[in-house]
């Protein structure tokens, strides 16, 4: 259903449902450190929620990624996302944290 590839390592990238600054530079960082240029190919892949920003979604949507990424809008079933996923970056907001940690998904 979130279109992942099952055999390669997922960050979950996301900032709360109003967004968290620096989103777009970070998956665009994630993008270059998750592709090995000695292999030619990824070693990871990008699910990006964006949350209640409607600009955010298109523009990501529309960059030439060397790995795969997942651009999702705003997201009610956080728990599928967390159990696609290896890792996430995100904000401190007090619920995504403690959903991660009973996950025992590692926080960035």
């Amino acid at each position: 259903e979130l279109g992942m590839d099952e055999n390669l390592p997922a960050v979950l990238l996301m900032g709360g449902g109003e967004g968290m600054g620096p989103i777009e530079a970070t998956a665009r960082a994630l993008g270059d450190a998750l592709y090995d240029e000695n292999l030619g190919e990824p070693v990871g892949q990008v699910l990006v929620i964006c949350g209640r920003n409607k600009k955010l979604p298109s523009k990501l949507s529309s960059i030439d990624w060397k790995i795969p990424v997942q651009v999702k809008g705003f997201i009610t079933k956080m728990e599928e996302c967390m159990g696609a996923c290896d890792c996430i970056i995100t904000k401190a907001g007090p619920g995504t944290i403690a959903e991660a940690m009973i996950r025992g998904l590692p926080i960035i």
